[in-house]
């Protein structure tokens, strides 16, 4: 395993544990009102359906600690669709009246982009454009 992926390892890790258990947490338990979206109505399916996606992909992240480069398609579609779907809730929470809490530092827009900014920047490609050329 080349040495910069240490850093990769453990951003795959901390986010596929955050993603199975920070998101059932906070939607399912806690309720944290900058968690829950109940615009116009709460729809307790659609959290559910919401975290399943989220542990499932969390669960896949931790996988592909064990080999980052073998996963880079998947950690790819993990920062396109972490960035896509922060960004429509952020245009939501802005617009929607009463969902502006989504938009705190603890609320679900930034919890949602944690992801893909975190693996963007320890992404396992960054390693190999920037390494010193051995040559």
């Amino acid at each position: 395993m080349p040495k910069g992926l240490l850093v990769t390892r453990i951003a795959l890790i901390a986010n596929g544990i955050g993603m199975m258990l920070i998101y059932p947490l906070n939607m399912l338990v806690l309720e944290r009102a900058s968690w829950v979206w109940d615009y116009p109505a709460r729809h307790p399916a659609f959290e559910h359906m919401l975290v399943a996606i989220y542990v499932s992909m969390g669960a896949f992240l931790v996988w592909a600690a064990r080999d980052p480069v073998r996963f880079l398609p998947f950690i790819d579609f993990v920062i396109v669709s972490g960035a896509v779907h922060a960004t429509a809730m952020a245009i939501d929470a802005w617009r929607l009246p009463g969902m502006a809490t989504h938009l705190a530092f603890r609320g679900d827009v930034m919890g949602t982009y944690f992801a893909p900014v975190t693996l963007a920047l320890t992404h396992p490609r960054f390693f190999y454009l920037f390494a010193p050329r051995t040559t």
